[in-house]
């Protein structure tokens, strides 16, 4: 094999054992996306992965929208399950990427005039709960789990590792091509 060609393999398993070995961090940022029959809620939520890789402590939810507009901000967030025992959103915001397990309300304000949140299983019945009111629309149902989304956000190194791998591999691809 000629030097060239040792090399770039060299430097090509490299980069992928770089990329592949890298810590990733648990605090993240994510896609929020749930439909109800009053429209379409999107956002940007700020939390922490948790060592199970579906549960997410929310810390921040920001850039709410409904139905495509801008919606008003949503500062206070907790458990939809102590804001309704306590009247305040308290406890720990709890959402999944699989949709499973949700205990999550976002106000405006302590009382909850604008906002939305999904109520667990056990409080009301066996299912789980969808809530929205104000400028968020207003509605109360059954939690739709094909209506829901949260996806993790790639954080720039995770981009900049994959375009490295990436270009390595062209640059071996280009070497190739000149013998």
């Amino acid at each position: 094999m000629p030097l060239k060609s040792s090399l770039c393999y060299s430097v090509a398993l490299a980069t992928v054992a770089t990329a592949t070995l890298a810590q990733s961090a648990s605090a993240a940022t994510f896609n929020f996306s749930y439909t109800s029959s009053a429209g379409t809620i999107t956002a940007t939520v700020d939390g922490t992965l948790q060592l199970d890789n579906n549960t997410v402590f929310v810390s921040s939810i920001s850039n709410t929208t409904f139905n495509g507009s801008p919606a008003p901000a949503l500062p206070f967030i907790g458990s939809y399950l102590d804001s309704i025992l306590a009247g305040v959103g308290t406890g720990q915001a709890v959402l999944s990427l699989d949709g499973s397990g949700l205990d999550f309300v976002a106000c405006n304000t302590t009382n909850c005039i604008d906002g939305f949140g999904f109520l667990p299983p056990g409080l009301i019945g066996p299912v789980e709960f969808f809530a929205s009111g104000g400028g968020y629309g207003s509605t109360f149902g059954v939690f739709v789990l094909a209506n829901y989304s949260l996806t993790t956000v790639p954080e720039p190194a995770t981009v900049l590792g994959l375009l490295s791998v990436a270009g390595v591999g062209l640059l071996c691809k280009g070497r190739k091509l000149e013998k």
